[in-house]
């Protein structure tokens, strides 16, 4: 308690040196408490106590006149940020409070007087900030959330109408958290969400706002399924064009072809009208190859080609009942198996994406079994049986007797 509050009356320190100081201190206070259980086994923890008046403060303290001054704002919402995640179920009524005030704030911010760059520079920055507080409380208050979830869309798409890139960034994840409690409920929003939607995966010069606003596309794909295809054929396009942009950062491709098999499971045989396009986007980013002596390019071609074949694996699943779509791509599909089963550089999370690609495959039926019949696809089975990851041992257990049962009929 001593410390705490010695901590908390620094906050209030006239120079903002003192005050970062003391915020980092409390930052490092509450990320002590990232593996604590307490909260889970007693509703309660040492935080709890504390929690009113920490939270209260920390605002106060992003609110000061000199807040711009030593980062000082922004660490302040950090803080806030770590103590709300690590947060016992004692204090939810409190983050019921906290959440309509964050959203109001954010409401105001779009008022604030702008005369310099850097005022925009703050106002971008504080509401790039509140963004990210609304993600943090949508993750922790899950389904208490929702009654909250139309005035925080409203004031996140507003936050979409900034030119800052950081803002639609932050405003992104937040929709993305959104989407994750508000599951099906969520498609009510897709309409006024869209355009921004679209805008943010076209965003090739700014490719942090690209990158998430795949992230985004796939979080409502899970949360809304089969409700997303009236938004699928734009959203397509954007991804497929952000493929074809030879300026766009290398780290946003991966995503992009995981999200075709996100796509493909959430409309299934409506995926029909993208199949080919995006198998030979995946085939095409399959054949990527990394020096030996370039480790950096090795682990790229390795995240690229686990996320190869998480798309071959949605598409695969997504069309099901669809098999006919997918067969005319299988040959090209089990010869990069082929590849990987002979790979040096292929990593863990490669090893269990094709193991569980080949379950995928087999589950097809009777038509897929000369694909499969292969020493490369046993090879493959059996590494996956061989790493000792508990995981990817299950998983090819399951591939593997897949497989077998599919050699087995005549």
């Amino acid at each position: 308690p001593t410390l705490v509050n010695g901590l908390i009356s620094k906050l209030g320190a006239p120079n903002p040196r003192v005050a970062n100081q003391a915020c980092n201190a409390l930052h490092k206070l509450g990320m002590a408490f990232d593996a604590d259980d307490s909260g889970e086994r007693n509703g309660t923890n040492q935080l709890s106590p504390f929690m009113p008046t920490l939270l209260q403060t920390l605002i106060a303290t992003a609110d000061r006149q000199d807040a711009s001054e030593h980062n000082l704002r922004v660490i302040s919402f950090e803080t806030i940020n770590v103590f709300v995640q690590n947060s016992a179920p004692d204090c939810r009524e409190l983050l019921l409070q906290l959440l309509p005030a964050i959203i109001e704030r954010l409401r105001v911010s779009f008022t604030l007087p702008v005369s310099s760059n850097e005022d925009r520079e703050a106002k971008e920055g504080l509401q790039g900030l509140l963004c990210g507080l609304i993600q943090v409380l949508a993750f922790k208050l899950q389904a208490d959330f929702a009654s909250f979830a139309d005035s925080a869309m409203s004031n996140l798409l507003q936050a979409l109408q900034t030119k800052s890139s950081t803002c639609h960034t932050e405003a992104l994840s937040a929709i993305s958290a959104v989407a994750d409690v508000m599951e099906i409920a969520f498609e009510k929003y897709m309409g006024a969400l869209q355009p921004f939607l679209i805008a943010g995966l076209r965003q090739f010069d700014a490719y942090h706002v690209c990158q998430t606003a795949v992230g985004v596309v796939v979080d409502i794909t899970r949360a809304i399924e089969g409700k997303v295809l009236p938004y699928t054929k734009e959203i397509m396009e954007a991804l497929v064009d952000s493929l074809k942009d030879p300026t766009l950062h290398r780290s946003v491709k991966p995503p992009v072809l995981s999200c075709f098999g996100d796509i493909a499971l959430a409309v299934e045989g409506q995926f029909e009208p993208y199949v080919q396009l995006s198998m030979m986007m995946l085939i095409q980013a399959a054949a990527t190859q990394a020096s030996q002596d370039d480790e950096d390019m090795i682990e790229y071609v390795n995240t690229l080609r686990e996320s190869v074949l998480e798309g071959f694996s949605g598409i695969v699943q997504g069309l099901a009942t669809r098999s006919d779509l997918v067969r005319p791509y299988l040959s090209s599909v089990v010869q990069f198996l082929q590849q990987l089963s002979s790979d040096p550089s292929r990593d863990m999370a490669v090893l269990s994406k094709a193991v569980a690609l080949i379950g995928d495959i087999a589950s097809l039926g009777a038509n897929v079994k000369d694909n499969l019949n292969h020493q490369f696809i046993s090879q493959l089975l059996h590494d996956g049986m061989q790493t000792g990851d508990q995981s990817i041992m299950e998983t090819a257990n399951w591939a593997g007797t897949l497989v077998q049962q599919l050699l087995q009929q005549s």
